[in-house]
């Protein structure tokens, strides 16, 4: 198993345990998250911290499963599915999901999620009819 790979496994393993802690010290001080397309990233740790807080609101990640990978120097490809419980809605989602990872000095510097965000996100509320 690679270091890069043994570094992905530490950051799912903390996702698990809900350990921020533990998954902040996998990243870089200047982490690139680009968790959804269209969406200002996230460029910190500070402000990884608040989305990780404000995440666990709407959602609890109940697995993060990877099934294949491919690695290229300090880039790394990685398909899979989360299971995650979206408290909004009551309902488990299986989220299949590719990542392109980016590591530097032994952490992750650079993270981009793909995923179909309507699985993810609430559906549009209606207006209520008269």
């Amino acid at each position: 198993m690679s270091e890069n790979m043994k570094v992905l496994e530490a950051m799912i393993a903390a996702s698990k345990a809900k350990d921020h802690d533990a998954f902040i010290d996998t990243l870089t001080d200047d982490i690139e998250y680009h968790w959804r397309m269209g969406v200002k990233p996230i460029r910190d740790k500070a402000t990884m911290r608040k989305f990780l807080r404000n995440y666990e609101t709407n959602f609890d990640q109940k697995d993060w499963i990877v099934t294949h990978w491919a690695e290229k120097g300090d880039l790394m490809l990685v398909e899979g599915v989360e299971k995650i419980y979206d408290r909004t809605r009551d309902v488990l989602i299986d989220n299949a999901f590719m990542q392109a990872v980016e590591f530097r000095d032994g952490k992750i510097c650079k993270l981009r999620d793909y995923y179909d965000s309507a699985l993810v996100s609430a559906p549009e509320r209606k207006p209520a009819e008269a």
